[in-house]
């Protein structure tokens, strides 16, 4: 029976105490640097996710004429395959793909850069393509609790005298945070979780750039390195259950009833 723990203990054997701990040293640091990018990744991405769809639950919740057909669109990109999402976006972001050849005929030359391969954009453009897949998601279900909220308040508001922005943050953003933390809670565990998009993109490079908790565990298992990768599924589940709570419970404490 193989006994789990954080480095095999056949491969330490041959270390000397030094030596040792310079493995273990090297071990912290990428397990650090996977923690700090997947937290990275989770707030960018959090933000853009729940603030795009905010804007586009609000904007789509109009008597527009087309409405639905960009309900349905802004909807379409979570519906696509994350893999799928993934290739297009490689040949998209490439340097020379489509992105740049765009820049460059507009003539933004400035603006074309190796948005893949570029250790200060690497992860940042993988969390351009995550909110750009999830937003709609996210659109859905705030704009779910935008047409629950009877017309009355509204109203009432209007005669009171209230602006459009007092209207909303007033009135109607407290009758929708229960939709409002269902999507934020929803974002941050899958920013959390992440792990597909960042292998169909990037598969945690350049270097360990945008190398994340869940690819950091695969690797672990994928060298045999059991040990390391239990760890980092108990530290990955204690960091997701704690932000999960606590965000939920603080935003639950603004809810108001209907």
């Amino acid at each position: 029976m193989q006994t789990l723990s954080f480095y095999p203990y056949r491969r330490l054997r041959g270390f000397s105490l030094p030596e040792l701990l310079v493995v273990l040293v090297i071990i912290g640091i990428l397990v650090l640097i996977a923690l700090l990018n997947t937290i990275i990744f989770t707030v960018v991405t959090t933000v853009g996710k729940v603030g795009l769809g905010l804007a586009l639950a609000v904007f789509l919740n109009r008597k527009l004429h087309l409405r639905n057909y960009l309900r349905g669109i802004s909807f379409f990109p979570a519906i696509i395959s994350t893999v799928a999402v993934g290739i297009v976006f490689t040949a998209i972001l490439h340097p020379y793909g489509l992105l740049n050849q765009f820049f460059r005929a507009l003539g933004l030359d400035f603006m074309a850069k190796n948005w893949l391969t570029d250790t200060k954009l690497a992860l940042l453009s993988v969390c351009g393509v995550e909110i750009w897949k999830w937003s709609g998601f996210n659109m859905v279900i705030i704009l779910a609790g935008l047409q629950a909220v009877p017309p009355e308040y509204q109203e009432a508001a209007t005669i009171d005298g209230a602006n459009a922005w007092q209207r909303f943050w007033r009135v109607t953003f407290p009758l929708i945070l229960p939709a409002f933390n269902n999507a934020f809670v929803n974002s941050l565990i899958g920013g959390l979780k992440v792990f597909d998009i960042i292998v169909a993109t990037t598969n945690g490079g350049p270097g360990v750039t945008t190398q994340v908790m869940n690819t950091m565990i695969y690797r672990s298992f994928s060298f045999n390195m059991q040990g390391e990768a239990n760890a980092g599924y108990v530290l990955l589940a204690v960091i997701v259950a704690l932000f999960a709570v606590s965000s939920y419970s603080i935003i639950r404490k603004r809810e108001v009833d209907l």
